[in-house]
């Protein structure tokens, strides 16, 4: 395992601890930090594992990954543009009603699914062109 993985891991440990203490000792008053530094321990812990096992010792990144991220996130871009377009459009004839929060995290959940969409499609297909 890379040593970058490994301090990863480490300092995800130590966030998933820390916050298990905080909840422990200061029972409910700071459960939003406490929750906050455990999911943020977990997601060091669990990523780190994750691209040990997806990339190994090798590189992470070339410029051919580069290329197809970049493009990726172009395209994920313009979805993202539209949906709002979209959201808009509905909005604007009533035909649904949405709070800010509502709008907001359906936005981000279609930028974040356009961008691992296209980066899975061009991948497979091998380059963007």
């Amino acid at each position: 395992m890379k040593i970058e993985y490994k301090h990863r891991v480490a300092f995800g440990l130590v966030l998933l601890l820390l916050g298990i203490a905080i909840e422990i000792i200061w029972k409910g008053v700071f459960s939003l930090i406490a929750s906050l530094f455990t999911l943020f321990g977990l997601i060091l812990i669990i990523g780190s594992a994750l691209r040990h096992l997806k990339f190994g010792e090798g590189p992470e990144r070339d410029e051919r990954t580069t290329k197809l991220g970049a493009f990726a996130l172009a395209y994920s871009w313009l979805v993202t543009f539209i949906f709002v377009s979209l959201l808009l459009w509905l909005d604007i004839y009533n035909l649904v009603k949405m709070s800010a929060y509502q709008a907001l995290s359906l936005t981000l959940a279609v930028a974040t699914v356009a961008a691992g969409v296209f980066q899975w499609f061009f991948r497979r297909k091998g380059d963007v062109a």
